[in-house]
């Protein structure tokens, strides 16, 4: 992975020349985009510079042991900054800040895009996307280092999260040499991995337990070697479950040999959310997200619809042949 130069001096520019950065993680955020936001927040306030955090979704319990993950808001003065950076967003509307700030993107206020999907929109003025790279994590850390900034503990161990958790602890296919460099770069602030291990991957409450319990249970696999499972807005309640208590799931369900792909379709306040995962090269599950509006990469994809499901007509949704119209909308 290699920042196009041009980009990131640019990026560079609008940072120095900012003196108020709102810093957006996108809505139902995971390690990488809280991770990156942390990250940045630590290293620009070295620089002098004042920040906000801003994300519109609560934070896990999974994630709240990254330092100042509290100080997420979801409301702000949007005339106070003069530059916006958002993290691992791949789309504009991923923020959910749109709907609530109808002039948050219209560019008046510069915007720094860093992500790496490859279905992302570059909608920021300056867009920091590479689609090599394992995470928007790894990303920030080249800005900081561009910025001179130094390494502490709290930049390593928000980093190293959301390094972990879209590498799913190194064992994805997007994990690479860089990847392996980066963490080595990061692990020299002195940090004990298994104080980011532990919370993230080795911690389950009950009602998760719950909740896995009847997505496995419930598991089907159609006549295209689709695995796929459902879960509606009363399943959660009966359950006792949130939807962020899905976080994972997905990772298990694509364990199983022989599948085209995998993929978790959950309803959550009027929207149908879907998350995808293949082990196969010839499959690019961003294709089959785009149909509905939604993108990632090519074996880890996702979208969200307004809609409802149709337990009836859930096995047509996934099967990769008729994926449009089978939701109410």
């Amino acid at each position: 992975m290699e920042i196009y130069s041009k980009h990131l001096a640019e990026a560079i520019d609008l940072i120095n020349g900012a003196k108020r950065i709102l810093l957006v993680s996108h809505k139902r955020p995971d390690g990488d985009t809280l991770g990156a936001s942390l990250a940045l927040h630590f290293g620009l306030t070295q620089m002098g510079k004042k920040t906000v955090l801003a994300c519109i979704d609560d934070i896990p319990q999974r994630l709240r042991f990254l330092p100042k993950s509290e100080e997420f808001v979801r409301e702000f003065n949007l005339s106070q900054f003069d530059l916006i950076i958002i993290s691992d967003a791949g789309a504009y509307h991923m923020t959910g800040f749109h709907e609530k700030y109808p002039e948050f993107l219209s560019k008046q206020i510069p915007i720094i895009n860093i992500d790496h999907h490859a279905s992302n929109e570059g909608f920021g003025t300056v867009n920091i996307v590479d689609a090599s790279a394992s995470s928007a994590s790894v990303l920030v850390w080249q800005v900081l280092k561009a910025l001179n900034t130094k390494l502490t503990k709290e930049i390593g161990i928000c980093l190293l999260a959301g390094i972990y958790n879209d590498t799913g602890g190194f064992m994805h296919a997007n994990t690479s040499k860089e990847t392996f460099e980066v963490a080595h770069e990061l692990v020299q602030a002195g940090i004990n991995i298994s104080n980011i291990v532990k919370p993230m991957f080795k911690q389950s409450s009950f009602s998760q337990l719950r909740l896995w319990g009847y997505i496995l249970e419930n598991v089907r696999k159609n006549e295209d070697k689709v695995l796929s499972a459902v879960v509606s807005e009363s399943e959660f309640k009966i359950l006792g479950a949130h939807q962020s208590d899905t976080g994972g799931i997905i990772d298990l369900l694509n364990t199983v040999p022989g599948t085209s792909y995998s993929v978790l379709i959950a309803e959550d306040n009027g929207f149908v959310k879907g998350s995808l995962r293949t082990q196969r090269d010839d499959v690019n599950l961003s294709d089959v997200a785009g149909q509905f509006g939604g993108g990632g990469h090519a074996k880890a994809a996702g979208f969200r619809v307004h809609g409802k499901l149709e337990k009836k007509v859930v096995w047509r949704i996934v099967s990769a042949e008729e994926t449009q119209g089978h939701a109410e909308k």
